[in-house]
Formats: C-alpha cells, structure tokens, sequence
C-alpha cells in the first residue's frame, strides 16, 4: 500500500470516529430514565442516562400527589401588579416546567365562571394555581369566600402575585377585600410583608434545600413567625427568610392547603412554584432522606430505608442548577 492510500485511510477512518462521537453527543437526543419502587421499608431507585449529569433522589413523608390542576386566567377580569400578556406567558412555561418534571395529573385552564365551577366539584387530589394577584368576584358570595372554604374541605392553593387574599376583581375593576382578609384567611393580622426585599437565608428546612426551592424575593410573603389565635404559627417555611417573613410558605387550612410563593412573575419564582406543585409536599411532609451523584451514560441504584413512613414521594431530578429532568414518584 502506498503512502497516499495509506494517508486516505487515515482520514477516513479519523472522519468516521469524529462523526460517531458528534452522533453520539450531538445527534441522538439525551435520555433520561428514572424508577423507585417500594419493597418491605426500602425504596430502590434507578437512575440512567445516555449524557453526564449530576442526580439527586430525595424520599419524603405525607406527600400528596397532585391529580387535577385548575390554572386561572381570565381576560375579561382585572390583574394586579402583572398584565395579561405577561401571566399567560408566565402560565405557559410553567407548564413546560411541569413537563420537565413529569407532572402527570389532568392541567385545565379556567376562566372566572370555570374556576367558581371547579370550587364546586372538590376531588381528592385537586389544585388551583392563582398568578394573576386577585381572585374573581365570581367566587365570592354574601358570607363567604369559595376559595377558602374549598381549601378547607381539602383542596390545595397555589397562590403567586400580589397578597393573597387583599383585592379582588369584579370584571375589569379591582376592589378591596373585607378589612379583616388575613384574619379570615390565616387567623393572624399584618402577616403579608408588602415591601420588596431578597434575602440570602435560606430555611433550615431540609426539604427548602433539597428540592432547589431557590426563590429568595420576599414582597407578599408571609410571616411564618406569626400565630394564630389559638397560639399556634400560622405557616411553614421552606423558602428564603428575613424578619419572620418567607418566600415560600406552606400554611394549613382544615383539610387543605395553601402554599404562598413571593415576588412576581419572574423565572425564579416559576421554577419554585412548579417544584411545589410537582413534589406534592404538604405541610406535614419531613424529610426521609436523600443522596446525590454524577453519572455519565450509565445507571445508578441505591436504596433508602423508609420505616415507619407512609404516603411517600420519592423525588428524582437530573442536573443542578438547571434541572434537565425530573420525577416524583408516589408510593
């Protein structure tokens, strides 16, 4: 073989070996699998991917999957401290946020008459998600709040915007709410900080930290130093936290729940309120435990001990900080 034959051999065979490695990182799409499972008082996780990144795998009690998701917007009916344009932009990333972790239950867009509907027709499992920073006047009555009172019965309330509860909108007018709102919503009075502030102390809470809860604005959160009459305080933090406030803070409501994200419609509070709402952790969920890795294009497997726990979410996500793909699994 002469040299020239053998200088073309070369770079053929150069050419294919790049042009594999660029298939193999370029072209074939990234996979990502992830499985838990329940045997006796262990969970055995799986973890695979075809690409290198970092994993975490958190297991939690008392969580409470998310089966029906009421998502309110409505153009005919006011906004506050946000336009419409805005919100429906904000609603739908955050649905492709939920994508991305696997959310599995039936996501509905309603409108004011829908969402007084929906209020109606409570089901284990159900959820409404509030970002346009007032309610509709479609869900008041002479005597009462409907929103609340389904909560209450047991619904779960993702709230985001401006105070929970202060105004609400009666078509394109915005008007206040009774004086006494947070007294009927919390049991406590002047517990909502109304002035706009970032902090850089995070919760101790575990499971603030381990699932990347990572909103730290603390306009119209809430303060989770305050009681209520009986004595007893008014909410959980898992957010960011200064003077008592927090900027995620779960509060529960008889049966129910409410879960109040500070700041506005911005990409950091999206991804905290998707991871909520993804996660299923209620007021009452604590930490069982986790761990952490990297992989590159193999499987990982491990197993936490979980005695004692029930109603557990096993909660798998892919990258860090950005999260590339992510599962809770409910067991």
């Amino acid at each position: 073989m002469n040299k020239n034959k053998v200088l073309v051999l070369a770079a053929v065979l150069f050419a294919a070996m790049f042009i594999g490695q660029a298939l193999t990182y370029f072209a074939v799409p990234n996979r990502y699998d992830v499985s838990a499972e329940l045997s006796g008082s262990d969970i055995t996780y799986t973890i695979s991917t075809n690409s290198s990144v970092t994993y975490a795998v958190l297991t939690y009690d008392n969580a409470k999957e998310i089966e029906r998701l009421f998502i309110y917007y409505d153009e005919s009916y006011a906004v506050y401290e946000v336009n419409h344009e805005w919100q429906n932009r904000f609603i739908r990333q955050m649905i492709a946020e939920l994508d991305t972790r696997g959310f599995a239950g039936e996501i509905t867009i309603v409108n004011a008459g829908e969402l007084s509907d929906a209020l109606d027709d409570l089901k284990d499992g159900d959820a409404v998600l509030i970002t346009s920073g007032v309610l509709p006047a479609t869900v008041y009555s002479d005597t009462e709040n409907k929103m609340f009172q389904w909560v209450e019965d047991g619904g779960s309330l993702y709230w985001i915007g401006y105070a929970i509860g202060a105004l609400y909108a009666d078509g394109k007018d915005v008007a206040d709410a009774p004086t006494s709102y947070q007294a009927d919503i919390f049991g406590a009075d002047d517990c909502i900080r109304m002035d706009d502030i970032r902090s850089m102390e995070r919760s101790a809470d575990p499971l603030s930290s381990g699932l990347l809860l990572n909103n730290n604005r603390l306009i119209y959160g809430l303060n989770v130093d305050a009681v209520n009459d009986a004595g007893v305080l008014i909410a959980r933090s898992l957010g960011f936290e200064h003077e008592g406030h927090s900027s995620v803070a779960l509060v529960e409501k008889g049966d129910g729940m409410i879960c109040v994200v500070a700041g506005l419609l911005w990409n950091i509070e999206r991804v905290s309120v998707s991871q909520l709402i993804s996660s299923g952790v209620t007021t009452s969920s604590s930490l069982i435990g986790s761990v952490s890795g990297s992989i590159v294009r193999s499987t990982a497997t491990g197993t936490i001990d979980v005695t004692g726990s029930s109603d557990i979410g096993v909660h798998i996500r892919m990258g860090e900080p950005n999260i590339v793909h992510a599962r809770t699994l409910f067991l």
